[in-house]
């Protein structure tokens, strides 16, 4: 493929503006907007988690079906990512990995630490087949798909999600109270392999021409991943100061851009000290399932871009529509679905004409 232009994405130079501009919070002329849209008759479907003993081939082979059927409008960049679920940092560290029957979007590992201090050091051996199988997985999607789309980076769930997995939700919490500095130091390790691991897969896909997404499909040209720790909304304010913001600034700080994803009303105890966070660029706001809508926390959308961090809205145009002006267009990004290719692109038109 020649120059930076992508097969599945033709105006690749022009959304890196866009994006550019979002990082700087600035506006060129609409807010930045990720508009799919379906493209053939029927959508097509791909396995978005897979086991470790499956074939890459196929499952690659099935993703460029899927992106072949899609349109991707304004800032929307197609990506494609490698990934054994939301545990697979604890699987690296040694723990066997079990996806879900039945579903294509979660795994779970088996706790294996009963001892922190018989376990540690966490580490990563390099003949762990959950990681051989990992960069066997990226070899074969940067083979196909180089050219075509971006290869995201991994989802980590790394810092305390990591040793979660290791140990078990109620465990840790037992151990943060009555073993603190034996959890500091398991924390101390799991962020010296977040850059370990970091720095294996970002070696893929031809980043540093291309730049990174990841399942949050904000985009940069360096170095962007979602940062998230799913386990804080179990954990008092104190815990979470001691034990796991440390983690979140040090990987803000690491990478040249991210986002943090909000996920749950329990983890909003510890929105101030994540807005404080000055290396982070972004939050996502998800309310989860049994909340309200994520439209419906205007005041949690507010106090995100008032510290000056840029929210991600996931909604229909006809939501967009009606909500447009009511937040700062430098630090928003809209994740839309047009219902087909000719309202994707009108609704850019609408922005520009609006905004």
């Amino acid at each position: 493929m020649a120059g930076d232009r992508l097969q599945y994405k033709p105006d690749f130079e022009r959304a890196q503006t866009y994006w550019d501009a979002l990082w700087n919070h600035e506006v060129i002329d609409r807010p930045c907007a990720m508009v799919t849209a379906l493209a053939t008759q029927t959508p097509r479907d791909y396995k978005r988690l897979v086991g470790v003993d499956e074939d890459f081939e196929e499952v690659v082979s099935g993703a460029v079906d899927y992106l072949e059927s899609f349109a991707f409008f304004g800032e929307a960049m197609p990506a494609f990512r490698p990934g054994f679920g939301p545990d697979q940092m604890a699987a690296f560290a040694g723990a066997p990995l079990t996806i879900s029957q039945g579903s294509s979007q979660t795994s779970w590992s088996e706790k294996i630490v009963t001892d922190w201090e018989a376990f540690l050091p966490l580490r990563i051996d390099e003949n762990n087949r959950h990681f051989q199988r990992m960069k066997e997985f990226h070899a074969v999607a940067e083979k196909h798909l180089e050219g075509r789309c971006l290869l995201c980076d991994i989802d980590m769930h790394s810092n305390v999600d990591m040793l979660e997995g290791l140990r078990g939700a109620q465990n840790l919490i037992f151990d943060m109270i009555g073993e603190p500095d034996t959890i500091l130091k398991a924390m101390a390790q799991a962020r010296a392999l977040y850059r370990e691991v970091y720095e294996t897969f970002h070696r893929y896909g031809n980043k540093p021409k291309w730049g990174t997404t990841s399942n949050l499909a904000m985009y940069d040209r360096g170095r962007y991943n979602r940062i998230q720790a799913d386990f804080i909304a179990l954990l008092s304010p104190d815990l979470f100061r001691q034990f796991v913001l440390p983690a979140l600034t040090e990987e803000a700080e690491y990478l040249d851009r991210s986002c943090f994803h909000l996920d749950g009303p329990d983890a909003l105890n510890h929105l101030d000290d994540i807005l404080a966070i000055e290396a982070l660029d972004a939050v996502q706001w998800v309310p989860g399932d049994g909340s309200k809508p994520q439209l419906a926390w205007p005041e949690v959308l507010h106090r995100i871009q008032a510290a000056g961090k840029i929210v991600i809205l996931h909604l229909s145009i006809d939501d967009a529509k009606r909500i447009h002006g009511e937040y700062d267009p430098a630090l928003l990004v809209y994740d839309v679905g047009a219902r087909s290719v000719v309202e994707g692109m009108a609704f850019l038109d609408w922005l520009k004409a609006h905004t």
